[in-house]
């Protein structure tokens, strides 16, 4: 129970474990603690597989926790440590759903859960804190839907060989071509939900184009830098077509293939919203703010510079609405490194 806290956390009042809110949804639950975190031992593994043969579905909870991570100690190793991996494949096998819950601030090489048909859905729970375990049950039995995205990419355990990581240049060419695949299991921004949503552009903005010198010369008053002065207030229609209430996550994203100097990221967040409880059919609205900054890059001498150029935003890693915009004239210095004494 204390893992739940991670270990940045003030003095809890009280923890709310899986299995305390598992019983009390009044369900009847048959627990067995058959491994842990780093053993290599198996003698306990018939327990969990007694449990299972005495369930309808099976949930296994594990994942890491800070006897492996925590400050001033990094894991050497992004796979699933002890044998958890091998306790999840006796019970996939028994033909019945089975729910895999990750706990753990960082991430895991979820690969082979991730391509296993026999397992019906990975929860990532991070470290959920006091009321975590009632928050995981309330997901798990459909009292609230799941409508978060994943804050960081999950890699597969093999990256962290694939290049030198002393070098600070954060070209992964080389990784690339040695991996020859998708270097993640999960991108940054993954996420399932449980009802279908539509998704349209709320109001289709009346600029496409927008000149550099007039963005970056407006007054900002209300702003002490003019990189934060959002040039576009993007607004979208979030329609729920599902049967079942839920929130909605929504990540924007920028990319471009032209605009400044080449070797471009496949994408960059530039902003973010959350809009709660949807109703099946309900139609919200949402306005996510573009900072000009968002769109600008940094040059060799660390500047913030924006360049012209076409760019794309995009909603989610789906890009299920795509946005185009386009800077013209000449490239503009936001912020000059080291920064600027007014």
């Amino acid at each position: 129970m204390d893992q739940m806290l991670g270990n940045y956390y003030g003095i809890a009042l009280y923890i709310i474990s899986p299995l305390q809110a598992a019983q009390d949804t009044g369900l009847e639950v048959n627990f067995a603690l058959s491994t842990n975190i780093s053993t290599k031992s198996t003698e306990d593994f018939n327990n969990a597989v007694a449990a299972a043969n005495a369930s309808d579905v099976v949930i296994y909870m594990g994942g890491i926790d800070n006897t492996l991570e925590e400050e001033a100690l990094d894991r050497e190793s992004l796979t699933w440590p002890g044998n958890q991996l091998d306790l999840i494949v006796e019970l996939e096998t028994m033909g019945k759903p089975v729910v895999v819950l990750q706990i753990g601030g960082g991430q895991v090489d979820s690969s082979t859960l991730k391509n296993n048909p026999n397992i019906s859905a990975l929860v990532w729970g991070g470290y959920p804190g006091q009321a975590g375990g009632a928050a995981i049950f309330d997901i798990l039995t459909g009292k609230r839907a799941p409508a978060g995205r994943l804050v960081s990419t999950q890699y597969p355990s093999d990256f962290v060989d694939s290049f030198n990581q002393t070098i600070m240049t954060c070209a992964l060419t080389t990784a690339i071509v040695v991996l020859s695949r998708p270097i993640y299991v999960y991108p940054f921004g993954a996420g399932e939900i449980y009802p279908n949503f539509s998704l349209a552009i709320g109001a289709t903005p009346t600029i496409t184009t927008w000149d550099i010198i007039n963005v970056t010369s407006q007054a900002h008053p209300e702003y002490n830098h003019i990189d934060m002065v959002p040039f576009l207030n993007q607004t979208f229609a979030i329609i729920n077509t599902g049967s079942v209430t839920s929130d909605y996550s929504a990540m924007l994203f920028a990319n471009t293939t032209n605009a400044g100097p080449g070797s471009y990221p496949n994408k960059w967040l530039v902003g973010f919203d959350r809009l709660p409880i949807i109703a099946p059919g309900e139609t919200k609205s949402m306005t996510i703010p573009v900072p000009i900054g968002t769109l600008a890059s940094f040059d060799d001498m660390g500047n913030i510079v924006l360049y012209p150029g076409t760019y794309d935003l995009a909603l989610n890693n789906e890009r299920s609405v795509v946005i185009p915009v386009t800077f013209t004239g000449l490239a503009v210095t936001l912020s000059v490194w080291p920064q600027d004494a007014s």
